[in-house]
């Protein structure tokens, strides 16, 4: 079975005519059992594509492992914390005015937050191919550079403003 190499990224069975899979059965495995990873996959994977997605998040741990030399799935585990909020607020009528009620969230719901905010902030890096974006991110994030901190320091700050309405969550259910 020959290869022929198009770039470091993707190679061609030559007898097929087929890319040969850049992400191994472990390693799909290890993706698909580990919760955070997972639920980083299916955020980022569209129209049922998952493989594609599971590539991309491959790919950024790869080259997180290479500008860093560091353990690329604890960087993403950090990155992921410091970018979670806490606690969210949600909008309740109370007679004729609207409250802001802080309400604490769970862990996926923490992680959800904070994957939407970087797929945002990805969407807007000017680097070629998502994977760099995501692992450029990534890095930002943990650096303290990222604007995803502002964002959760801002919803932070809006959930301490409110504070005082938690007590009407009780009266007004």
């Amino acid at each position: 079975m020959k290869k022929v190499v198009i770039n470091s990224n993707i190679e061609i069975n030559k007898r097929t005519n087929m890319p040969t899979p850049v992400v191994t059965a472990e390693e799909r495995q290890r993706l698909r059992s580990d919760p955070l990873l997972s639920q980083l996959v299916n955020m980022i994977m569209r129209n049922g594509e998952k493989m594609k997605a599971e590539r991309f998040v491959q790919l950024a741990l790869r080259d997180i492992r290479q500008t860093s030399n560091s353990d690329p799935y604890k960087l993403l585990s950090d990155a992921i914390d410091l970018a979670s909020p806490m606690m969210e607020t949600k909008s309740t009528r109370i007679g004729s005015k609207v409250v802001h009620i802080p309400r604490a969230l769970n862990i996926r719901q923490r992680r959800r937050r904070a994957i939407v905010w970087l797929l945002a902030a990805v969407d807007k890096r000017k680097e070629r191919s998502l994977f760099m974006r995501l692992s450029g991110e990534l890095q930002a994030i943990v650096n303290g550079t990222s604007g995803i901190l502002e964002k959760k320091l801002s919803l932070h700050k809006t959930v301490l403003a409110n504070r005082s309405n938690i007590r009407m969550r009780e009266t007004s259910f």
